[in-house]
């Protein structure tokens, strides 16, 4: 089950956000307090240019109402200055729950439900040498491989997100507490020595908001600029990122709309994959999502027809850090995540909108490393996947975990599964740094393993010297003649045919 520490308690604090929005019943207090500041200051005025005594009284009263004078106003605006903290801590909660908005409840969108059943998904990757010196540009995944890795990234981003405006609104509000702090120590000293007295203090709030508080409003809208590090009208540095020219998606991305006729026009780049029966091929299609970590999978278009002025059709999946990007239209909204955990094969509980697979293996394809992490019952307490991270604008700058391979001492390209040492693919380099694929660790195979693995590795067949052909060998072409009545089985004695003259 993927675990979304950061986006729960982020919802928590938007539950208390929403709470706290009892406070606007308050503000009259304010407007009460203002009022009666200012009688206070208007009778001590009126006592000072109205005087009823002359001589050494009228002195002492004018010397006590100038000091009376000077502690009402310095009272009035310290709590003015005192009130622009209030109404920024407020304002910023405000624009926290607006930016954890942002962030969408659900981690997959409606047409990636389409691709669980897939028998296969092309991920396109940076063009490089596989075995054997083959040029590959694309890998070939299992549609549950695909979908698992996807949302194990989805959720990473959505974490990171989370843990941002969470650590910008814990910085924000310090900020403001200390503010407030330091202000309780001036005002008290004004108040006991108005001498010290010298003018308003200045606050946070620009210089409307400073009007609106001293005539009685506490303006606390998420329109007027605030001290939080973020733009209601950008919403919050999102709005720029969504276009597909944003330099996140390399490959650019299908908005639902016409084809390009730039792009259609245009050279087509066909997809080369690797050897086939090697994992990645199509007939062997990647079914462990580490293998797939490698990969920025959130930003990559996938099952797209690429030419060299652009891809036509594909998917790309929703970014979960912006609920509001046109790809959650495109795709057709959020997905039903319980749908997809039933099509996964009862994949367990979902948590904070987030898909679980408590219940649910690895698909590992009868590797080592699978049953020896996950147990012959192939149940797991949480998921295994060693997702990467995101960070940087739009969180559209990738890094993938470090390989296994690095600590348990795996290591090369190896195309074998399930080897004595619980081997896996292993050591791959990711397309960052021109591979696809990352180690998925070692584990502690069994014989039973090998015997599996070796069963399902395809080996073509090759003829490369016409003089050593296989005993009982048949041209698959000599049985094209005849009809469904007179066709029967080529014998497997020697019929003293020279095979080199098929």
């Amino acid at each position: 089950m993927v675990e979304s520490p950061m986006y729960e308690r982020l919802m928590r604090l938007v539950a208390a956000i929403e709470k706290a929005s009892a406070l606007d019943a308050w503000d009259d207090e304010h407007n009460k307090v203002v009022c009666g500041l200012n009688e206070a200051n208007n009778s001590t005025h009126h006592m000072r240019t109205n005087p009823a005594f002359t001589g050494e009284t009228g002195d002492q009263i004018d010397a006590w109402t100038d000091q009376a004078m000077k502690q009402v106003q310095a009272i009035k605006d310290g709590h003015n200055t005192a009130m622009e903290y209030y109404v920024e801590a407020r304002r910023s909660m405000k624009q926290v729950r607006e930016e954890a908005m942002q962030l969408s409840p659900t981690l997959i969108d409606a047409r990636l439900q389409a691709l669980a059943d897939a028998a296969h998904v092309v991920i396109p990757v940076a063009k490089y040498l596989g075995p054997g010196g083959v040029p590959i540009n694309a890998i070939a995944a299992t549609g549950e491989a695909y979908i698992r890795g996807l949302i194990d990234q989805a959720n990473n981003q959505r974490e990171a997100a989370a843990a941002d405006v969470l650590q910008r609104a814990n910085d924000t509000m310090q900020g403001l507490a200390d503010g407030t702090n330091k202000q309780a120590v001036a005002m008290e000293k004004q108040v006991t020595d108005p001498s010290s007295y010298s003018g308003p203090t200045p606050g946070p709030s620009n210089s409307s908001v400073r009007r609106d508080i001293e005539r009685g409003h506490l303006n606390s809208s998420v329109h007027e600029p605030g001290v939080y590090p973020g733009n209601r009208d950008t919403d919050y540095g999102r709005s720029g990122l969504r276009g597909s020219g944003s330099g996140l998606y390399p490959g650019g991305y299908d908005e639902g709309g016409p084809v390009s006729d730039r792009a259609m026009s245009s050279p087509r780049i066909p997809n080369r994959f690797i050897t086939e029966g090697e994992v990645g091929s199509r007939l062997n299609p990647v079914s462990d999502p580490q293998d797939l970590m490698d990969v920025d999978l959130l930003h990559t278009r996938v099952n797209g027809d690429r030419h060299r002025n652009g891809v036509i059709g594909g998917y790309t999946p929703a970014p979960p850090a912006d609920r509001y990007h046109p790809l959650w239209s495109a795709n057709g909204g959020p997905g039903s995540e319980s749908a997809l955990a039933g099509r996964l094969g009862g994949a367990g509980v979902l948590g904070a909108g987030a898909l679980g697979v408590r219940g649910v293996a690895r698909m590992g394809g009868g590797l080592g490393a699978s049953a020896s992490a996950l147990g012959r019952s192939g149940v797991a307490g949480v998921s295994t996947l060693r997702a990467g991270t995101y960070s940087g604008p739009g969180y559209g700058t990738y890094k993938p975990p470090s390989p296994v391979g690095a600590a348990s001492g795996a290591s090369g390209m190896t195309g074998t599964r399930g080897t004595g040492s619980g081997a896996t693919v292993a050591g791959r380099t990711g397309a960052q740094g021109g591979g696809f694929m990352g180690g998925a660790g070692a584990g502690s195979g069994t014989a039973k393993d090998d015997k599996k693995a070796r069963r399902r590795k395809y080996t073509p067949f090759r003829v490369d010297d016409e003089d050593e052909l296989p005993p009982g060998y048949v041209n698959p072409m000599s049985q094209t003649y005849g009809s469904d009545k007179d066709i029967e089985p080529a014998p497997s004695k020697d019929d003293g045919w020279d095979p080199r003259q098929w």
